[in-house]
């Protein structure tokens, strides 16, 4: 009998560990799922799936094998951008959290809130930079495109891990929001349609890409602005840091009105998918007009303000996918 409430016992242990095993590893999924920022992966997607779009009308040729290895390599710059961020800015975003930092500024705070190992981040950082490499090179001879593409994805790698990551942290340096402009706007744009032209033109690519350009630099420098304190005692010298908020805001309207060029312009140029993205113009001039208010000096304000921002971003690409296929 005792043999049987011992065997009942730990029958009941296996499953009670078994239970808390599983629950531990959901759990360590779900920080890793916050920590990965899914839900702004498309400020990189679209524009590439936008580019790939235009390739595809210039050619008349698919490349879904070429386009999904894009993707993937995308997602991973990405996700390098993101981790090396959460562990280099580690001490400056827990500062940011006890002062202005909004929801849609900082870092997501999984690494401060969790105990979830720096170095397990970084080491998955560097597997991710690393496979974003090999599918690179994969894309540039594997699949035969040569080292011209293969230069314009180290590019976009270059400028993502080296955001935050030491020596250059371009994000400290002033360089950062010039930097995430090129690499989340032009070069996605220009992949995309290389993959199926094979070629570069660079008239569409810049025309094309520039609402996505000028749109996510309005977004890192709208987060900034929440960020001030923190950075300026840490000395993260980013434009609004370097500019103050002040005259960083009349930069900001100066991008919002790049922005509104940047879809009128075509449209005189006789680009009609660029009607689809009007509705963004309305919007890009709205947010500059709160800024040039001081909208930025309320918290509640600020947050609203960057929520559309990151809506302004994200719109002008689809939009302009949607025009490509109406038109």
């Amino acid at each position: 009998m005792e043999k049987i409430h011992l065997h009942r016992a730990l029958r009941q242990s296996i499953t009670t560990q078994t239970t808390i095993n599983r629950k531990n590893t959901l759990m360590t999924l779900k920080h890793w799922f916050r920590l990965s920022r899914p839900e702004f992966h498309t400020v990189a997607i679209a524009p590439l799936l936008l580019g790939a779009v235009l390739g595809y009308r210039a050619s008349g040729v698919l490349a879904p094998a070429a386009l999904a290895l894009a993707l993937l390599s995308v997602v991973l710059i990405m996700l390098v951008t993101y981790w090396t961020g959460e562990v280099f800015d580690y001490e400056v975003d827990t500062l940011s959290a006890r002062l202005e930092k909004n929801r849609f500024s900082g870092g997501t705070l999984v690494l401060q809130n969790t105990g979830l190992p720096k170095e397990r981040v970084l080491a998955a950082s560097l597997v991710a930079a690393l496979l974003a490499l090999l599918f690179g090179i994969w894309l540039s001879w594997g699949l035969g495109y040569g080292v011209s593409l293969f230069l314009v994805g180290v590019a976009g790698g270059v400028m993502g891990f080296f955001y935050s990551t030491p020596p250059f942290r371009w994000a400290w340096r002033g360089l950062g929001e010039i930097f995430i402009a090129i690499a989340y706007g032009w070069l996605p744009v220009a992949v995309g349609y290389f993959l199926h032209a094979r070629g570069w033109d660079l008239e569409t690519i810049l025309l094309y890409g520039a609402p996505a350009a000028f749109s996510i630099f309005m977004v890192i420098l709208i987060n900034e602005f929440p960020d001030y304190p923190a950075d300026s005692r840490v000395g993260k010298r980013n434009l609004v840091v370097r500019l103050g908020r002040e005259r960083a805001a009349w930069l900001y309207a100066l991008a919002a009105g790049l922005f509104v060029l940047s879809v009128l312009a075509p449209l005189a140029m006789g680009e009609r998918a660029f009607w689809l993205a009007l509705p963004t113009v309305a919007l890009a001039l709205y947010n500059a007009h709160a800024v040039l208010h001081g909208h930025w000096r309320d918290r509640a304000l600020l947050e609203k303000l960057c929520a559309r921002t990151i809506v302004l971003n994200l719109s002008a690409s689809l939009l302009l996918l949607a025009g490509l296929v109406v038109f």
